[in-house]
């Protein structure tokens, strides 16, 4: 999600070049922090000794802390190992590499045809300043976040010095909680379920394809065996998450392995969707009739790209004649470069592929829904899931089919209503499914159930743009709010007499969401200020909800609504606004794309 704030970023950034203004002040970089060793942090973990330095908002911060080995070579495709201890004491100043992904912008990776590296298994803490006499015990250890970032878990990292927004500085001093953000495996290194790795695994992990979860999973049970050290309460921890960082969290509540290692879950713009074995596995097509990029037809196009195979054909041949050994020697002897040139680059870098597979052993071999609506299949731990208001605005602004660009400039949207009509299809069929389904189920047997729509929209109308019709309150716009991190460039959207709103509804979100973490319900807020949030269900009515909007809209605010799939779907199918045929199958493939998307329906439409 950081590539998709950078990428709103960029498109303000030209907009308002293109017409002119003094912008430049904003552009900027926050002035950066002296990293100096802070003599107070040292800190004594199970690898050995680390010393960090006084970050933002003068919290301690520990960065790129290896939570498990290095992930290269014989480890690529095998669960994660844990780390190799050091000896003397360790600065852990600098984040580490993000793991192997594309470009965000294609050609901005000088060449490589990749950014990262798979040697990226590290994460980054934020803790009050304490000194490591005075670090709290017992009753008194505080509460911990573990952040997991999104970014269709092909692209993203846990933070790095360019793109800060995950920084836990003032969530850790404000509120006193201990905040954690770390890297895992993406895309086909992460989730990859080829016959020659499992035919030759020792372990169930190792054969399961699972291993962004099963990083995860490590993270956790490195808090549980680390995080007393900093002042944590490995009894308390809440997973918290955005978009695929949010189908994550509800992962790890389906995971029998993540079992007992965290007490709360917070779901920001997330579904979990669990690919069975066979889309994992098989070649064939998809529900849009592409070809399926399940890891057989993946390593198709290794083999032919390497020259091993003269077309998919013979590729699929050589898998099924070449013995698993040396098959899995072959795959793991790939460079990342090698491996990442078959695929083309979608939004923000992100890949299509098969990720979060139902093996039977990390993840349940079950629909979500199913995963869901019985407290035996997963975590029932105190829940507040949400999304935004204008979630597909983010998407669909870069969409030359709604807007219209002069050069890499957007100058304006095509037809508004219809932008707006689609928008709200694929935002309802996104909330229907990440939000109120999965609220309406786990609040059967669960009372501490929470939700909410995120709604500030209160950006710049640049004249060639208006922000708040062309991104509104779109996905991931929440973050900043939720980390209470808005660089010195990001403030150029807000207009000068408005980001004090802004400011106020981030210290509100802060606040519910680390009341949340010290005690399985947001309530008033940490600062006992706020408005009560009421649960999704109570004694007499469901499908309560918080609405977090700045008081210029609004403000926060309770109200009542349930959406489920089959209305949203009844509502598109009902709607006659649609002036051609043309326009109702874009709007179709707009409104939904995923695992929403019905080739029958679509066919039925006249659509091709």
């Amino acid at each position: 999600m950081l590539r998709f704030l950078g990428i709103l970023l960029l498109l303000v950034i030209t907009a308002a070049a293109a017409v002119g203004g003094s912008i430049y002040v904003y552009l900027s970089p926050d002035e950066p922090i002296p990293k100096i060793a802070s003599p107070s942090s040292v800190r004594t973990i199970e690898s050995g000794t680390i010393i960090g330095f006084q970050g933002k908002n003068d919290a301690h911060t520990w960065l790129g802390i290896p939570y498990a080995q290095p992930p290269l070579r014989d480890l690529r495709w095998k669960a994660p190992r844990p780390p190799i201890p050091w000896e003397g004491r360790r600065e852990m100043f600098e984040y580490g590499n993000a793991c192997v992904q594309l470009p965000a912008i294609p050609g901005s990776d000088e060449g490589r045809g990749i950014v990262g590296d798979e040697d990226c298994l590290v994460l980054n803490i934020w803790a009050p300043t304490i000194g490591p006499t005075k670090i709290p015990t017992g009753s008194d250890q505080l509460p911990v976040m573990f952040w997991i970032h999104g970014g269709g878990n092909s692209v993203g990292s846990g933070g790095s010095e360019t793109t800060q927004i995950y920084d836990g500085s003032l969530m850790a001093t404000e509120h006193n909680v201990i905040v954690v953000t770390l890297n895992y495996r993406m895309g086909p290194l992460g989730w990859f379920a080829h016959d020659s790795l499992m035919n030759t695994s020792s372990t169930p992990e190792d054969a399961s394809g699972n291993f962004g979860t099963l990083d995860l999973i490590a993270g956790l049970n490195w808090v549980q065996a680390n995080i007393d050290s900093f002042g944590g309460d490995p009894g308390n921890v809440t997973i918290f998450g955005e978009s695929a960082g949010g189908s994550n969290v509800l992962a790890l509540m389906a995971s029998q392995l993540a079992t007992g290692l965290f007490q709360r879950a917070i779901v920001q713009s997330g579904a979990l969707e669990i690919e069975s074995m066979e889309d994992a596995q098989q070649i064939g097509k998809n529900s849009y009739n592409d070809d399926r990029l399940s890891s057989r037809e993946i390593a198709a196009r290794w083999l032919v790209n390497t020259g091993r195979a003269s077309d998919k054909a013979n590729a699929i041949a050589v898998q099924d004649e070449t013995v698993p050994e040396e098959l899995a020697l072959w795959l793991r002897s790939l460079s990342p470069q090698e491996m990442y040139s078959i695929f083309d680059t979608g939004f923000a870098g992100m890949i299509r592929m098969p990720m979060i597979l139902g093996d039977g052993y990390v993840l349940p071999k079950m629909k979500a829904a199913d995963v869901f609506a019985d407290s035996a299949n997963y975590a029932s731990v105190p829940v507040m899931i949400g999304s935004t208001r204008d979630e597909m605005k983010l998407f669909m602004a870069f969409s030359p089919e709604y807007v219209e660009f002069m050069g890499n400039i957007v100058t304006g949207i095509r037809d508004l209503d219809a932008y707006n009509r689609d928008v709200k299809y694929g935002t309802d069929m996104w909330r229907a499914e990440g939000v109120d389904q999965l609220a309406e189920l786990m609040s059967q047997h669960n009372p501490d159930v929470y939700a909410y729509r995120f709604d500030a929209d209160d950006w710049r109308n640049f004249g060639v743009i208006d922000l708040k019709e062309l991104i509104g309150a779109a996905h991931a716009l929440e973050i900043p709010f939720v980390f209470g991190y808005f660089p010195a460039p990001a403030k150029i959207v807000f207009p000068d007499s408005t980001f004090g709103e802004v400011e106020l509804l981030s210290n509100a979100m802060m606040s519910y969401w680390t009341e949340f973490a010290y005690h399985g319900k947001p309530g008033m807020g940490r600062n006992g200020e706020e408005l009560y949030w009421e649960p999704w269900r109570d004694t007499s009515r469901g499908g309560h909800y918080m609405i977090l909007d700045t008081e210029l809209d609004g403000g926060i605010r309770m109200t009542e609504e349930v959406l489920s799939l089959d209305e949203v779907k009844a509502a598109f199918f009902a709607d006659s606004s649609h002036k051609t045929k043309e326009e109702r199958c874009l709007s179709y493939r707009s409104a939904f794309v995923g695992r929403n998307y019905d080739m029958g329906e679509y066919t039925s439409l006249g659509c091709q």
